[in-house]
């Protein structure tokens, strides 16, 4: 079916992967839908006199429910692909209908959500924010909206396609930014991470980064792009890298990675409109991310396997393209990438001039570790100063009679538990998915004619969720406190 991934080959095992993360994207969207909606459907019903009709919210779940069920059909067969088992045509095409159309009514849903009463964005998004970029007083508010507006525009950029005037746009800023996160992720630590990337354009807006590369600290006057080119204004498509950049370096490559999940579930690709020519090609995005965290000694060998598979997905989306939008696509894509290959390295340089906190190999290296006590089921806030055998080696060398009270405090020293990055929290979060949903798919697709439960997929999203919430905001408290404590 034209759009969703296309199995031609269920043995070959980056096809398989890139169906698995699709599919594991929309149970989770589907999960996170259905919890919002129980929670609409009880403040909607304490507020109904009783005889009232049923709800906007009933029609929505009792939709979202038909889709659901409809696709349960084919547990089986998607049963099979976890397995292993060979796939006819007939069967894989059968899958990926079903996961189309499930696809298409969850995003469907999602966006009717913009018409239900509003919730409150969760107080650890800016927790992270706050300890990413090292500041207790992060002036940012996180609006909830739809999928489009979080993943794609900022809200500055919702501003100016509802052509509000400039003056309004300078008043609404004055008390700080204002981020879009999507209704769906309110709860999904994980996706907070494009967050870090719309913080990067207010830090661009505030340091001038993308309008003094483009244009020169002294030019008055922005450049027209190329005739007849499907590229915005160079100085927008820039900024999109200057905060792509930012995001990476702050948050390594787990800034990337709800993006591309987010468009691996989409449909398909959207042709360029005068909006989108400002988005640099995903796949292109990728790159420069990569690139640059080469650059500050990052590797990404941890996530490889997510941008393969994106790019299968996106290639694939482009080939069902019609020709005149793939036309338009690449054409775009050409012109960003002779525009950012050329000034990728500057931007680079703005960015670590910037003096942010960054996230490097050891950030790494403890958030495979943090990984491991999630995968205990248990909260991830904070590491002791040393390893327990460096600990238990110290100890042993201390000698009766010999050892100072000094010498000893030292070594106990080492026991003390300080407080992990928040980076390193949705870094261990990633890793943990990554290595878990497969084994939880199998469980929510036992096959051989039993029914699936998505229950247990919809269980796992959930404490998935509170583990890392629960980390981020004791992280905050160990912060605080520890800082309260410290000699002045």
């Amino acid at each position: 079916m034209s759009g969703m991934p296309e199995v031609r080959n269920v043995d070959s095992d980056l096809e398989r992967q890139r169906l698995l993360f699709v599919l594991s994207e929309a149970l989770e969207k589907l999960s996170r839908l259905q919890q919002i909606l129980e929670r609409q459907q009880v403040f909607i019903t304490a507020e109904q006199v009783e005889g009232e009709s049923a709800s906007a919210v009933d029609t929505l779940i009792g939709y979202l429910e038909e889709h659901c069920q409809n696709f349960l059909a084919n547990s089986d067969l998607v049963a099979s692909i976890l397995q292993r088992k060979p796939l006819n045509k007939a069967q894989q095409d059968a899958v990926i209908a079903a996961l189309a159309l499930l696809v298409t009514g969850i995003l469907r849903v999602h966006e009717l959500l913009l018409l239900l009463p509003r919730e409150a964005a969760k107080p650890q998004a800016s927790f992270l924010l706050r300890d990413c970029f090292g500041l207790r007083d992060l002036k940012a508010s996180i609006v909830l909206t739809n999928l489009l507006s979080a993943y794609e525009y900022r809200f500055e950029d919702v501003l100016k396609k509802v052509n509000v005037e400039q003056n309004e746009r300078k008043s609404l800023t004055q008390g700080g930014n204002v981020l879009c996160q999507a209704f769906v992720d309110k709860d999904n630590p994980l996706a907070w991470a494009v967050l870090a990337h719309e913080y990067g354009h207010a830090l661009d807006d505030s340091h001038r980064i993308s309008q003094e590369i483009v244009l020169g600290a002294d030019s008055g006057e922005r450049p027209k792009p190329e005739e007849n080119s499907k590229l915005a204004w160079p100085v927008d498509v820039v900024a999109e890298t200057v905060a792509d950049f930012i995001a990476a370096h702050v948050l390594g490559p787990a800034s990337l990675m709800p993006i591309m999940f987010g468009l691996m579930m989409q449909p398909r690709l959207r042709g360029v409109t005068k909006e989108s020519a400002g988005h640099p090609p995903t796949p292109l995005r990728a790159r420069l991310v990569c690139k640059y965290l080469k650059s500050i000694s990052v590797t990404t060998t941890d996530v490889d396997r997510v941008f393969e598979a994106f790019r299968l997905d996106y290639e694939q989306k482009l080939l069902d393209m019609e020709k005149k939008d793939r036309d338009d696509v690449e054409e775009m894509g050409r012109g960003a990438e002779k525009l950012l290959g050329s000034l990728a390295d500057v931007i680079a340089s703005k960015v670590g001039s910037l003096g942010l906190k960054p996230f490097d190999e050891g950030s790494a290296e403890t958030a495979r570790v943090l990984r491991e006590t999630l995968e205990l089921k248990q909260p991830i806030s904070s590491q002791r100063r040393g390893s327990a055998e460096e600990i238990f080696a110290e100890l042993s060398s201390l000698q009766p009679g010999e050892t100072t009270p000094e010498q000893a405090y030292r070594v106990l020293t080492k026991l003390d538990e300080v407080p992990v990055a928040a980076s390193e929290i949705v870094t261990a979060g990633w890793l943990y998915r990554l290595s878990s949903f497969e084994g939880v798919l199998k469980k929510t697709f036992p096959g051989a004619g039993r029914g699936a439960d998505i229950r247990i997929y919809s269980d796992y999203v959930k404490k998935t969720d509170d583990m890392l919430q629960k980390s981020l905001e004791l992280v905050a408290v160990h912060t605080e406190v520890r800082r309260r404590l410290a000699p002045t």
